[in-house]
């Protein structure tokens, strides 16, 4: 972050209690930070031990240091934790109206959180340590369970997270709302819901990150220039979720697999959707256009679906390169460029694929989509690669491998201007 930092402070010095979950430590902790910050910057550093707290607020200029050892762990009380005050207009961030994930951040239960930081830079968290959400359960939140969010940004820049773990969050992991010329480095998250999503971001990277996480690993939209880099993420949902259309998205060097390690809480469930999903619109309205998706060198195993990008009716999009992907134990689903109106994709395309689709075995499958509108498809009418209202498709160099039998087709395109295929070839094993 390029800050100088003047001073180190210990929370322990301004009355913090280790290993006492009656204490709560929101007061020394948040006073430390305040010292701190009046002082133009610094360190807070956080011992080894427990230490139980409501919520913390990051200020300007300030970092906070978890040593090995050391936990931040969120109280068991819905009252210690406050909820997101911002004069910023986030409206156009809101999703699933209507639902029980409909979700806003005006709303005082959604907006809760263990750690807050609103309008400021240059600060951010680091060290070795561990953040405990707690999985603090809130009957007046999303789903009726969902509790406050363990880090939760809004308006700010220049933010750095590094090196911690995330574990037991009550919502999501890390929520940003307008974050902008951040980082988010070597970071390991473990269970809740979401792992890092951003809604509004400019300039923002996510590298070296292992999530283990119920819901989708790394979620949110509206980004412009992200980079999603060499992590690993095992989720009982997506790996990548974008529902809101972002320009200059870059995933790359990731191994994305499922079943998920930790269970989906809502559903109970393990099984891992798409590797990659961009549908903006997804949750609600997010109109806009998307454009420079690069998805390149990842690897990807035991999911849905390796990339569905579906487009809302508001949405158009430019140009998606996949490049040198690998995929194994395609369970489900062809890969899919689509709108299901008329937004159109102008370019697709795909180099050195290497994909394997489970087969499904039945020959009454294909007569079955015979007059049926796409709202009812279960699955797609091929089993590799399916693209709808995109001008140019340009397949080079790819494989797809199909494990047991199907009937059929393998690629298959509606309202496509043009498809150029070089190099490419079609599998198929019998096991």
């Amino acid at each position: 972050m390029n800050i100088f930092l003047s001073i180190v402070v210990g929370i322990v010095s301004f009355g913090a209690v280790p290993n006492n979950e009656s204490v709560n430590n929101a007061d020394a902790i948040n006073r430390a930070i305040e010292q701190c910050s009046n002082k133009g910057g610094g360190v807070v550093t956080v011992p080894a031990g427990v230490f139980t707290t409501g919520t913390v607020y990051m200020k300007s200029s300030v970092t906070v240091r978890l040593e090995r050892g050391a936990t931040l762990k969120g109280t068991a009380c819905l009252d210690d934790y406050a909820s997101l005050k911002t004069a910023d207009d986030l409206s156009m961030y809101e999703s699933g109206r209507g639902t029980v994930n409909y979700n806003s951040a005006t709303d005082p239960q959604w907006s809760k959180a263990m750690i807050m930081a609103v309008g400021i830079s240059n600060a951010g968290i680091e060290g070795e340590g561990c953040i405990d959400g707690a999985d603090v359960r809130n009957p007046l939140g999303e789903e009726h369970m969902r509790g406050p969010h363990t880090i939760l940004m809004a308006g700010c820049r220049n933010m750095r997270f590094t090196g911690f773990s995330v574990k037991h969050s009550a919502n999501y992991a890390f929520l940003g709302y307008k974050v902008d010329k951040s980082v988010f480095s070597n970071l390991h998250i473990e269970g809740g819901w979401d792992g890092i999503h951003i809604r509004g971001g400019r300039d923002l990277k996510i590298v070296r990150c292992e999530m283990h996480t119920g819901d989708d690993a790394i979620a949110g939209g509206y980004w412009q220039n992200m980079l999603i880099n060499k992590c690993v993420l095992n989720s009982s949902c997506n790996g990548v979720r974008m529902i809101m259309p972002s320009v200059g998205l870059e995933i790359s060097d990731c191994d994305i697999y499922g079943p998920g390690k930790c269970e989906h809480i809502t559903s109970h469930r393990t099984r891992s959707e798409a590797a990659i999903n961009l549908e903006p619109g997804g949750w609600g309205k997010a109109p806009g256009r998307m454009d420079r998706i690069v998805i390149k060198r990842n690897r990807v195993r035991e999911v849905l679906t390796p990339l569905c990008v579906t487009l809302g009716d508001d949405n158009t999009c430019g140009r998606i390169v996949v490049e040198d992907m690998v995929a194994r134990g395609i369970t489900r689903m062809a890969m899919s460029v689509k709108s299901w109106g008329n937004a159109p994709t102008e370019k697709v395309v795909m180099r050195r694929c290497d994909l394997e689709f489970d087969g499904i075995d039945d020959p009454n499958l294909p007569a079955w989509f015979e007059g049926r509108p796409t709202s009812e498809w279960p699955v797609f009418p091929c089993w590799g690669m399916y693209f709808r209202n995109v001008g140019l498709v340009y397949i080079n160099n790819v494989t797809l491998r199909l494990k047991g039998v199907d009937y059929r087709v393998p690629c298959m395109c509606h309202n496509v201007g043009e498809m150029k295929k070089k190099e490419t070839q079609i599998l198929s094993f019998l096991f």
